[in-house]
């Protein structure tokens, strides 16, 4: 008789996990653990986890939370009532990671081979560990605002919570390889995770380019060959470092090939504004989708500027699997964002939709609180 083939397993099987972050950031970290197999526990204080309430939601929890909790479960805890108190020190006992925010003390009853992972903003007793951050804040003083937006006009920011996703990443990294680590010290250790130097990291080249000749990047006109075209129906980005007559080919063009202004890269960056003009008004009457796909059949790097509906539609999007619909227990589903990475033979997704709301402690000590 052939034997049946062993069940897939994921990395991370048989790892407890409890996640009491309240940030994007570590909440992320906790979601990229149970998304490689982690029992993920998510410890809420009554009311919910404050992400629940964050951003916009259709019914009940925000789209915010539901992206950073799927593949999670959810217990109550009230720091006042002693049942409460109990399971959490009855998990933490068990536990192999602990998220938790800057400035909450570690849970009671961890042994010495927790991987216990602070997430905070800045680094604990720097210069700026007083402040309250957004995430317009940390790029503002990470420098990345600088370098984003026209010239002529205010920074940019960009939407959404990049750096805490960002740091959340930096979070689970450092889990994983103090786990790793564990394997040949049989200890755990305390990993730190900050934006702040999420963001320094992010921005490498500011900090590279700063170190190297004491300047620092701005919003002035990107010293490239780029090229933002606004065409029929979207705006597309060319970045034509290689292979300029297929540019000039399929925008109809070629004229600019017999020009001797723009005869090598240096002639074609000097006059390159002169050149967009060009490429412009030829783009404005074509529909974006053809000229990105032509561009891109030359080996031109193009793309068009989409929105999240469109992109949620796109050809590449459904090729790559990048969406799937998670089920829970009573048949109640959830699109899910799939997994950012594989490993052979293993699963690497999240598998059941976030936790509803836990019911608070059934104490009868804490009703009378």
């Amino acid at each position: 008789m052939s034997s049946s083939p062993d069940p897939p397993v994921s990395p991370l099987d048989g790892t407890l996990v409890l996640d009491l972050s309240t940030s994007v950031a570590g909440q992320y970290a906790g979601r990229l653990l149970a998304m490689n197999g982690a029992d993920v526990v998510l410890v809420e204080p009554p009311g919910g986890t404050p992400t629940r309430r964050r951003g916009p939601r259709a019914e009940g929890d925000s789209f915010l939370f539901r992206h950073l909790n799927q593949g999670k479960r959810s217990i109550a805890h009230d720091p006042r009532s002693p049942a409460d108190r109990s399971v959490l020190r009855e998990l933490a006992g068990r536990a192999d990671v602990v998220l938790r925010d800057q400035g909450t003390p570690a849970p009671e009853g961890a042994g010495d081979r927790l991987v216990d992972c602070v997430v905070g903003d800045v680094p604990e007793g720097g210069p700026y560990a007083g402040w309250r951050f957004s995430e317009m804040i940390h790029q503002a003083l990470s420098g990345a605002m600088r370098t984003t937006g026209a010239h002529d006009r205010e920074p940019v920011y960009g939407l959404g919570e990049r750096a805490s996703y960002a740091t959340g990443t930096t979070a689970y990294i450092s889990i994983v390889s103090a786990l790793y680590e564990r394997r040949r010290s049989g200890r755990g250790q305390r990993v730190d995770a900050t934006v702040f130097e999420s963001l320094a990291a992010m921005g490498q080249n500011i900090v590279s380019q700063y170190s190297y000749n004491g300047t620092s990047a701005t919003r002035q006109r990107y010293p490239g060959f780029l090229a933002l075209l606004r065409c029929a129906d979207a705006w597309v980005v060319l970045f034509v470092i290689r292979n300029w007559p297929t540019v000039c080919r399929v925008l109809d063009c070629e004229h600019l090939l017999e020009d001797e202004r723009y005869r090598t890269s240096g002639d074609r960056l000097r006059h390159w504004d002169e050149i967009v003009a060009v490429l412009q008004e030829r783009a404005a009457t074509r529909r974006a989708d053809e000229v990105v796909a032509a561009c891109q059949r030359g080996r031109v790097s193009a793309e068009k500027v989409s929105g999240l509906r469109e992109l949620l539609e796109s050809e590449q999007w459904r090729v790559r699997r990048i969406m799937s619909r998670v089920r829970g227990p009573g048949g109640e589903e959830e699109p899910a964002v799939r997994s950012l990475f594989g490993i052979d033979g293993a699963v690497c997704e999240v598998r059941s939709p976030s936790p509803r709301l836990p019911a608070p402690s059934a104490d009868p000590r804490r009703r009378s609180a």
